[in-house]
């Protein structure tokens, strides 16, 4: 299984959101070639873990600048956010009951979520910020 490449086409142009879906794509990296070696049990779930967390996390901090930035669809944006969070957990006790769960299931549902996610749904928060739907943020996107 290979990897989810990061490429500049994904930057949305917020530097501290960009970093994050770039934290994110690694995380989601280092569980896949977790699978790739063969590890044991504890080594995946310890990374799905840590996926968790982080995600958790990134969404918390974009959830936060859309509060901030007032952005109108940010009710929508946050059910998004708990349906992936949602998603990993089901990994999770998956995992915790033994159940198989293949590199594949995970790679395709992170990889295209996130992915989607990113050119989808977090593009028109920018797109809000640059039509001037927030103008003291608009310093922050990066043409």
């Amino acid at each position: 299984m290979g990897r989810v490449e990061w490429n500049d086409g994904l930057n949305i142009g917020i530097k501290e959101i960009d970093e994050q879906h770039k934290g994110l794509i690694d995380i989601i990296n280092n569980v896949l070639e977790a699978f790739k070696r063969g590890e044991n049990g504890s080594v995946i779930d310890d990374l799905l873990g840590k996926l968790k967390e982080y995600t958790v996390s990134h969404f918390n901090a974009e959830e936060k600048y859309m509060e901030e930035i007032e952005y109108p669809q940010l009710s929508e944006h946050r059910q998004l956010h708990a349906g992936l969070k949602n998603k990993v957990k089901t990994f999770q006790a998956a995992r915790f009951h033994r159940e198989e769960v293949s590199s594949g299931e995970i790679k395709g549902l992170l990889s295209n979520w996130l992915i989607e996610h990113i050119l989808r749904e977090d593009y028109k928060i920018v797109e809000f910020v640059k039509q001037g739907g927030a103008k003291d943020w608009s310093e922050n996107i990066k043409e």
